[in-house]
């Protein structure tokens, strides 16, 4: 399992992003970038405050998730996740994704098998993959408009905004790593469609006296196959975030969910790869916490949380930048590839079946 330290609060930088958004000052402005890129360099990940999503639009999200988990399981059903990776919408049932975490030899040496000993930590939760209207090969599934009245206009609204947001950080990190214009008009380039997405999460209640923590968690080590991940959650702890300045291998830390309004800013696969290695992926889980002491309960709690995934146009290619900071990294440490080929070879994985 890893060990735990102390909340990320102590280890994990937050960075209140108002005063970019609202500056007219380009040094006020690029002394946030910095701040902004130098927690991402030295953890792949932070919390961010300031960042022009409402409180209350962050709750009514978790409230109208939890109003379509709570549906009965049929309804669910019918929106289901299709067979595949195309498209990548719809929802899926405790345990049909499972997240593992292997090296591409690993991978390969299976040659697209995976047999039972290739087992790693089965995932307990369900989830509904929304996206774009605009996006033109993930078509979403939307729930029957009359079972929840409002939910795809809100959800609709909230991934715009989300958008909005992710131009923002993705401009602010490009600020702080000081790539030229040129790179930095072609990353931009690459993130300007509607890619990106959300996925409603909801992680059940489970009795502590039957879980089996070598095999079950809520959602195993792993990182994000993005070019970072927005996280929002609910009220009940669960994240963890490696902390990648301890000496000891595996060793997370709680991501408090104490501020209400705090996003958690993860680097995934495609950041660490154009950044050459100067921000590097989060390795990240959510783990099941044990019913609070005194709660006179053996069940854990329900929690409810809203990854976005910022995605690249998948006919991009993946290859450092050579320029700011990334070209401080040493070369060579990673292999020119399409972007369509890296989510292709992971998602390759998502639904598979490891025992058959």
């Amino acid at each position: 399992m890893g060990s735990i330290t102390a909340a990320a609060d102590a280890v994990i930088e937050t960075i209140d992003l108002s005063a970019y958004l609202s500056s007219d000052d380009p040094i006020v402005r690029k002394a946030t970038a910095d701040r902004l890129v130098q927690a991402l360099h030295k953890q792949g990940g932070c919390g961010l405050v300031g960042h022009g999503l409402t409180l209350k639009a962050i709750h009514e999200a978790l409230t109208r998730s939890k109003e379509f988990f709570d549906l009965p399981l049929d309804q669910k059903q019918t929106i289901n996740h299709p067979e595949g990776i195309l498209p990548h919408r719809g929802y899926s049932g405790v345990s049909r994704e499972k997240i593992r975490v292997y090296t591409e030899d690993e991978l390969q040496s299976m040659s697209g098998e995976l047999g039972a000993t290739a087992k790693k930590a089965m995932d307990w939760k369900e989830h509904y993959d929304i996206g774009s209207d605009y996006e033109p090969e993930h078509h979403n599934r939307w729930i029957d408009k009359a079972l929840l009245p409002g939910f795809q206009p809100f959800m609709s609204d909230f991934i715009t905004q989300l958008e909005q947001l992710h131009t923002n950080v993705l401009n602010a990190i490009l600020l702080g790593l000081e790539v030229d214009p040129i790179s930095a008009d072609y990353f931009r380039g690459l993130h300007t469609h509607h890619n990106s997405g959300i996925r409603l999460l909801h992680y059940p209640s489970m009795r502590e006296s039957e879980i089996d923590r070598t095999s079950t968690t809520w959602c195993p080590i792993h990182t994000d196959f993005t070019t970072f991940t927005f996280l929002i959650q609910d009220e009940n702890q669960g994240l963890e975030i490696e902390d990648r300045t301890n000496k000891t291998p595996n060793t997370f830390v709680a991501a408090n969910p104490s501020i209400p309004d705090r996003l958690w800013l993860t680097i995934g696969d495609f950041g660490e790869i154009w950044t050459n290695g100067y921000l590097p992926a989060s390795r990240h889980r959510v783990v099941i916490p044990a019913p609070l002491p005194g709660s006179g309960t053996d069940m854990t709690s329900n929690r409810y949380s809203i990854p976005y995934f910022l995605n690249p146009r998948h006919d991009g290619i993946l290859e450092p930048l050579g320029t700011g900071k990334p070209a401080t990294m040493p070369r060579d440490r990673y292999k020119k590839m399409k972007v369509r080929d890296h989510i292709e070879f992971r998602m390759k994985y998502q639904y598979t079946d490891p025992t058959k």
